[in-house]
């Protein structure tokens, strides 16, 4: 993942303006319910947007973790700036030591950057170690998908090159910031998913599309439709 240490602050321009990422954080949002006195763990955190909005939403504890030392900077210079009393760690999800017992976790795009299934499993296994029990996973996976087929970039994002690599082909995408920004993960199908969550011990596995922000000028209801026929993303929901 040293490769969100080199986008840095793009990343975070991609993340505000691109409309998968709206689409992302609304069913987010819509689906944690009540976190009111929660210990809540974000994972893949990037430069904190998520993990802010659970402080926002009245988390009695919020914790976000990434891989990536700069994005860990950005969230920690966000938290600065604006304190909500969050709290950040530096560490690959995969080898993420017992902390705590946490009510929620949050995941939006860290799965599809396992490089193998032993990975998927062990960052599932290491989830489901830090939640209490009955605590849920709420996770944002991408929708494997033909390349060069589906043209995602009105959304912000361009599928470039689906690579044959080990056990899931390797994808060269890019953000639509100016100039773009690359970046790679794995496409794994989302049977791979939920067998590495029932593996690591998740009771139930649930999935939903993802729903769209109410349309506004910028983006009106056809917009929005032709993205629910053909989203970018699912809502992966695990119960420990």
């Amino acid at each position: 993942m040293e490769q969100y240490d080199m986008i840095g602050a793009r990343f975070e321009e991609s993340k505000s303006t691109a409309a998968f990422s709206a689409a992302d954080t609304f069913t987010l949002a819509a689906a944690l319910g009540d976190v009111l006195d929660l210990a809540v763990l974000d994972l893949a955190c990037g430069y904190g947007y998520n993990t802010r909005l659970l402080a926002e939403r009245g988390a009695r504890k919020v914790l976000g973790v990434d891989i990536s030392e700069e994005m860990v900077r950005l969230a920690r210079a966000h938290e600065a700036r604006r304190p909500l009393g969050v709290e950040y760690l530096v560490s690959d999800v995969a080898r993420l030591p017992r902390l705590e017992p946490f009510g929620l976790a949050t995941a939006v795009y860290l799965f599809n950057y396992a490089p193998s299934r032993a990975a998927l499993r062990d960052m599932f296994r290491a989830i489901h170690a830090n939640l209490a029990a009955g605590g849920r996973l709420l996770a944002i996976v991408p929708n494997p998908a033909p390349v060069p087929e589906d043209d995602w970039e009105v959304y912000g994002v361009r599928r470039l090159e689906r690579i044959p690599s080990g056990e899931a082909p390797l994808l060269r995408m890019e953000f639509l910031t100016e100039p773009p920004t690359p970046f790679q993960h794995y496409e794994w199908q989302l049977a791979d998913f939920e067998r590495a969550a029932r593996d690591a011990g998740f009771a139930v596995v649930g999935w939903q599309p993802v729903s769209p922000p109410p349309p506004d000028e910028e983006r009106d209801e056809s917009f929005w439709q032709v993205y629910r026929e053909r989203p970018i993303s699912s809502l992966m929901t695990c119960t420990a």
